[in-house]
């Protein structure tokens, strides 16, 4: 009796689980360089970053841990995007997780 609205018409495929574990790892990925300077901002913005900037004398900021949590995050990407389906999902966790304490790095080294 009632017929379908012309937007509701037709059935667009569900995205299959390996699709949206590589969306979110894409995501997450293109979310990490805001979240960094997001989080840099907000340091700067608290009276001992400001201080630290403008007087300097802080602790040095520790690149090379950083260098390493940010690769190994790629490599968890890629993992991500083409590992096979069973290990998709625990390289999105590691991915989240090593981007997570890359990001928390940056306010305990203002």
């Amino acid at each position: 009796m009632f017929r379908k609205p012309w937007y509701r018409s037709f059935d667009l495929p569900q995205p299959t689980p390996a699709a949206r574990i590589r969306g979110n790892a894409v995501l997450a990925a293109l979310l990490f360089v805001p979240a960094l300077v997001l989080a840099k901002v907000l340091v700067l913005a608290t009276e001992t970053g400001g201080r630290c900037l403008a007087e300097g004398g802080c602790p040095p900021f520790p690149g090379t841990a950083f260098l390493v949590l940010t690769a190994a995050a790629a490599v968890a990407l890629a993992g991500a995007l083409a590992a096979p389906q069973r290990m998709r999902r625990a390289a999105l966790g590691a991915q989240l997780l090593l981007e997570a304490v890359a990001v928390g790095l940056v306010p305990a080294y203002p």
